[in-house]
């Protein structure tokens, strides 16, 4: 993997100051891959506060942001670049390790979850692998570092990491080992964060088949956990999407539950995820809204109107998806078409003659009505003359 300017800069002021510093982590695992790399993370054998006065005699911002943990952040050039030094567990309680620093990289090797996690890389692109995660990325496979159920027991967020990357990497079924382990612990799901849970599976959501997982996550009593309904998973595997985010899929997965409870269902789960009052709303709204699949161009202008583009687009997929028709056409009639600013207010109306209060508000919402219907061709002179006639 090449490493960039930027990165090569924190690399060299480690460095300089005697120490050593390796990209590790997703960065590798993806650079490996030939997919996009986001974030850049080191690991270096240099303590914390070695590490800030290195960056700092390099002019590079150090912020202590999990000393605790050995992690300094580092800002170049307006970029974050997470520097952690190496660690080996003392103790897990299930979801937080006590640490204690090293300078052994297998040692800090060992402590991470599976092997194609493990992998670390010099500024010369040369890859230091422990545990053959190389060739667990060439098979697509999912292996813990040593064994599948200390590993789980170490930090139960694991179950639901090990599915997300099963959906964004591999292929074929999880071993049964881990998906023993992963049933035999799911009860502990329930004991991590929601923001955490919420997180994971939002991850795993966005990929593009998450159906063979979320397979797996019911096969091994996972899924329930999360989600405590029968749902029908192969509603995910449409086409249509591709691309589509993760609540829209949440949505449709719960759609496939009774009809009677899904709104109650909704609210259950945008709690038990923690989720925004944005984020709970647009559940809501997704699970209480339909709209026919053959709409006129009159129609589509009022729904967009009234429901906004992103809504109406997501909405139109849903149902496209739940009736098996192609709804491609709605979707880039929306791109091209730009709701217009409705052209009357409270205002124009007092001046020829409108009372204010309630009536008023009513008023309005009629003359918006006659507008929307007109596909929005109307004038506001036309409107006013209309309102005329309705006082």
């Amino acid at each position: 993997m090449q490493v960039d300017h930027e990165t090569s800069l924190i690399i060299d002021a480690v460095e300089k100051f005697g120490g050593e510093a390796r990209l590790v982590g997703g960065c590798v695992r993806d650079s490996i891959l030939q997919s996009d790399v986001h974030d850049i993370d080191l690991a270096t054998n240099l303590l914390p506060d070695q590490v800030i006065k290195a960056l700092k005699l390099h002019n590079i911002k150090a912020i202590p942001t999990g000393l605790k943990h050995g992690t300094i952040t580092a800002v170049s050039n307006h970029r974050l670049f997470e520097i952690t030094t190496l660690r080996h567990d003392i103790k897990s309680d299930g979801r937080h390790a006590k640490v204690e620093f090293t300078n052994n990289w297998q040692a800090d090797a060992s402590r991470r979850d599976f092997t194609f996690n493990a992998l670390y890389a010099d500024k010369h692109g040369h890859i230091y692998d422990y545990f053959g995660g190389t060739q667990d990325l060439k098979a697509r496979r999912l292996t813990f570092i040593g064994n599948a159920e200390d590993r789980i027991k170490e930090d139960y967020l694991r179950i639901l990491r090990a599915f997300r990357f099963h959906a964004k990497i591999c292929v074929g079924d999880l071993s049964d080992e881990i998906l023993n382990a992963c049933k035999k612990h799911s009860h502990m799901i329930q004991n991590l964060s929601g923001e955490r849970i919420r997180d994971e599976m939002f991850k795993l959501l966005e990929c593009d088949d998450p159906v063979p997982t979320l397979k797996n996550m019911q096969k091994s009593d996972v899924l329930q956990k999360v989600i405590p309904k029968e749902v029908k998973c192969e509603i995910l595997s449409s086409s249509l999407l591709f691309g589509t985010d993760a609540l829209v899929k949440l949505a449709l997965l719960l759609r496939t539950t009774e009809k009677n409870d899904r709104l109650s269902f909704g609210e259950y789960v945008s709690e038990f995820l923690r989720f925004s009052n944005k984020q709970k709303k647009k559940l809501l709204f997704l699970l209480s809204n339909n709209i026919k699949t053959e709409l006129s161009e009159k129609e589509q202008k009022k729904y967009i109107s009234l429901f906004g583009k992103e809504l109406y687009c997501d909405l139109v997929k849903i149902c496209g998806v739940e009736f098996g028709i192609n709804v491609d056409g709605y979707i880039s009639f929306t791109k091209i078409f730009n709701i217009p600013k409705f052209p009357l207010s409270g205002d124009d109306l007092i001046n020829i003659g409108y009372q204010p209060g309630k009536s008023l508000g009513r008023n309005l919402e009629l003359l918006k009505q006659y507008w929307e219907d007109s596909s929005y061709t109307l004038t506001k002179e036309e409107l006013l003359l209309y309102a005329k006639n309705l006082f």
